[in-house]
């Protein structure tokens, strides 16, 4: 690698070209020199030019890549056998890593090979979370390119698809101007707002349909492209073993061959591109890289608790089943039946894989671990994609609420951290804008590893990050149609694909005397929506939510279906006084709809969300912080307290320290193990009220009138506090967001009307009570006993039903089996 580059090795290099290359062909290109262009506009020309009303010029090549850049850039055009290139760092020639006829590795190898040191430390960093973008690109955006950063995380969900296409636009003819013209590369998350409102993973999983979750991914890359977004980071994959894990909604359920497929189906809709006829192009214009996620699965979280959280931070394997959730990955994202072949990148968890005697390798996080990356990742399944670190991961451990994560490593300088990561099998560093401190990495691999050996690696590193932008054409064109931005993404197409999947999202667990039936009739039902309490919550950015009574449905949307009946929040407040003195409300500070007003309706529908507890991603779930103690993680919303015998009184995992004991001229290190046991502590809900609202809509509404329970869930809850009290049960997994990642609200209501039948099936078991969820192991999917409710039914994995009962389809057929155990694709073992 050339940690610097030298004018004078280019312009040797432009002056043997001159003489040795003017009759080059496309093998010679191959070869990896630089080839010098004819006259621009000579000969046979195979290219036109015109500039766009958004300020930057398209070029076409007949039969060839389409190019886009800036005239404010300084970017010239080369012409090379009648074609046109982009002389991105303008020397004059074509340099392997501008000829958009090469294989993509091959451009990222020579590209790599010509970067310094400093220019490889700016691709290494993943920039912190963006949350404002425009047309006028902000200071620290600015500063962050010029420090050679490529990858942004746009994290602004709400802005216009017009402010966000102006923005990628602006930041791609900054950096054209510069270096290399190595363009920008955008990720994101799964979206919540401004696209169109494909299902969450775990409402997608309902619906047991590969070909319907790939459409969804395909769907997700065209809106998601024509934001200049080039890599989702997702989708998460993680086998949801742990029915308390707080992320359970965002993966494809707990079982690994469901997982499997589904990651498979989507990625491919992701990372291909269809023509009109559905034909798979493979790369292309429409495509996304992938960052599938958290290898090498996070879902088996000891008590449930979340790797965001230092409390949370370890994996269990109490079943022995560390290589189940390896399925998703090295049979799914690693082997799609699609034209891409593979997922392009991997996102490493937070998470240690604990155990004592280091089956799985030193007691690290991933991002840090030789064994997970290098031994298995790297060497056994022969992964070449980038492997970036989860947010913060190189962080301080004492940061507040976003405090880093750092696991196992922390005594270590963030220098050492980094070049631990590097050497462990790490390219990439999530939410990291400083380049110095990976120069400095880089600077300490020198004494410890040698220069050539660092240098080799870092090149690595550099060629795999590159490697996905050519992948997705980025280097020929970054640049956004406004125009075409508009028209397609939340497009009434898009959109109306996308609420068709929610529908076939949500599962019915019961119809007692088909409460819910077809329901062709024009005419408006009355019914009984009662209100629900917000309590009062200040959440991880700080922001507060104020106590109140509401109801949990927009109004609007409501009476568009049903005449509705409900409750009325009382002028008085009792609850207490806030910063001004006012009191605010108390969960007393309602007057319910009574049994007179109830009298007519012809169904009571209560809208609640499952069992809410105390905590967040970074203070953590499963801890009291006013108590500084270890606390369950409750699927249930009465009172839990762990004292049953299948609670650990002592955690298998736990932060260990070591001291010294001096005895005469013996010192001895003494290790010993935090204790994370929650034995005979009590959870925390705060959703309680919940349960009290269909308590009293079920004993208020006349006897003969159904109640239809519809319930917003984030993953398994404990049924059998609500059956008694439901005629049906309807469960939507996601949340509302209007236009966005989630389940609408519209179709919960659709479906309780009877307008559409219910057709999904559980991704998941619904435990039959607390004590079984402490009984299952983390780490095994589908070990819990399943509740049954009053019809018999057992709400177990691929359980739903629709208007004619129980579904046994193709579906079940394939997929209500035992559950896998060991991953297909052995590797190179």
């Amino acid at each position: 690698m050339k940690m610097m580059f030298k004018n004078a090795t280019v312009l040797m290099t432009v002056l043997i070209s001159s003489f040795l290359l003017m009759a080059c062909t496309d093998d010679d290109a191959a070869g990896g020199d630089p080839i010098e262009p004819e006259e621009l506009g000579s000969g046979e020309v195979k290219w036109e030019e015109t500039e766009t009303e958004d300020g930057y010029v398209i070029v076409t090549n007949d039969d060839g890549k389409t190019l886009g850049y800036s005239k404010d850039s300084g970017v010239e055009l080369l012409q090379v056998d009648g074609y046109a290139f982009k002389d991105l760092n303008n020397n004059g020639v074509l340099d392997p890593y501008e000829d958009w006829r090469l294989e993509a590795d091959e451009r990222a190898a020579n590209l790599a090979s010509l970067l310094s040191l400093e220019e490889i430390a700016g691709l290494m960093l993943y920039s912190s979370h963006v949350s404002s973008v425009s047309e006028e690109l902000e200071e620290d955006q600015i500063e962050f390119l010029d420090i050679g950063g490529r990858a942004m995380l746009n994290a602004a969900n709400s802005a216009s698809t017009t402010d966000t296409v102006q923005w990628n636009n602006a930041m791609q003819a900054y950096a054209e101007a510069t270096g290399h013209g190595i363009p920008v590369i955008t990720s994101t998350d799964p979206r919540e707002g401004g696209v169109s409102g494909i299902p969450s993973n775990l409402a997608l999983a309902a619906t047991f349909d590969s070909e319907l979750v790939q459409e969804m991914g395909n769907l997700t890359s065209i809106e998601y492209r024509l934001l200049g977004i080039g890599t989702l980071l997702g989708p998460q994959i993680d086998i949801a073993t742990e029915p308390r894990w707080n992320r359970v909604d965002g993966t494809f359920g707990e079982d690994p061959a469901l997982a499997r497929d589904l990651t498979s189906a989507f990625v491919h809709g992701v990372q291909s591109t269809f023509d009109e006829d559905g034909n798979d192009l493979g790369w292309g214009s429409y495509s996304l890289n992938t960052m599938i996620k958290h290898w090498p699965g996070d879902g088996a979280a000891e008590g449930g608790r979340e790797g965001h959280s230092f409390r949370g931070n370890a994996q269990v394997y109490p079943g022995g089943q560390f290589d189940t959730h390896l399925i998703p990955f090295v049979d799914g994202g690693f082997n799609l039946d699609g034209e891409t072949g593979s997922t392009t990148s991997v996102m490493a968890s937070y998470s240690i894989a604990f155990d004592e005697d280091e089956t799985y390798g030193e007691l690290v996080g991933t991002a840090f671990s030789d064994y997970k990356l290098n031994d298995l990742l790297r060497g056994q399944y022969g992964f070449e994609g980038v492997v970036t670190t989860d947010w913060g991961t190189v962080d301080d451990l004492e940061g507040g609420f976003m405090q880093g994560k750092p696991y196992g490593v922390s005594e270590l300088e963030k220098p050492e951290r980094i070049l631990k990561a590097i050497q462990a099998g790490t390219d990439q560093f999530g939410g990291l804008n400083d380049r110095d401190v990976v120069v400095e990495a880089y600077e300490l691999g020198v004494e410890e590893l040698g220069e050539d050996v660092i240098d080799e690696r870092f090149e690595q590193s550099a060629q795999r990050i590159l490697n996905g932008f050519f992948t997705i054409g980025l280097f020929e064109n970054p640049y956004v149609d406004l125009q075409e931005a508009e028209l397609t993404v939340l497009s009434e197409d898009n959109q109306l694909k996308a609420y068709e999947a929610q529908l076939k999202s949500i599962v019915m667990l019961k119809n007692s005397n088909n409460a819910i039936s077809s329901n062709d009739r024009d005419e408006k039902p009355t019914v009984y929506v009662p209100m629900i309490y917000v309590p009062y919550e200040v959440d991880y950015f700080g922001v507060v939510t104020e106590a109140e009574w509401t109801l949990p449905v927009d109004i609007e949307l409501l009476e568009k279906h049903y005449n509705v009946v409900t409750d009325t929040p009382s002028e008085t407040l009792t609850g207490p006084e806030d910063e001004d003195g006012n009191p605010t409300v108390a969960v007393e500070d309602i007057e319910r709809a009574s049994a007179g007003d109830l009298e007519s309706v012809d169904f009571a529908l209560p809208i609640i969300t499952s069992p809410v507890n105390e905590g967040n991603y970074f203070a953590g779930f499963g801890y009291d912080q006013e108590n500084e103690e270890y606390i369950p993680i409750s699927l249930q919303y009465e009172e839990y307290t762990a004292d049953s015998e299948h609670v650990r009184q002592e955690s298998i995992s736990g932060d260990i320290t070591v001291t010294e004991q001096v005895s005469g001229y013996v010192v001895e290190e003494i290790e010993e193990k935090e204790n994370r046991s929650y034995y005979g502590n009590t959870a925390i809900i705060r959703n309680y009220e919940d349960l009290n609202t269909v308590k009293y809509a079920s004993e208020t509404v006349p006897e003969d009138v159904p109640v239809i329970v519809a319930i917003k869930a984030d993953g398994p809850m404990i049924m059998s506090e609500i059956e008694p009290y439901a005629d049906s049960i309807l469960v939507a997994f996601g949340w509302s967001t209007g236009s966005g990642y989630g389940i609408e609200d519209e179709a919960l209501l659709e479906i309780a009307a009877g307008k559409v039948e219910p057709s999904a099936l559980l991704p998941v078991q619904m435990p039959a009570n607390m004590e079984t969820v402490e009984a299952q192991y983390e780490d095994v999917p589908r070990d819990m006993e399943s509740f049954v409710d009053s019809e018999g039914n057992e709400y177990d994995f691929t359980f739903g039903l629709d208007w004619s009962g129980v579904i046994q389809d193709e579906r079940t057929e394939r997929y209500n089996v035992p559950a896998l155990v060991t991953p297909e694709n052995s590797g190179s073992e």
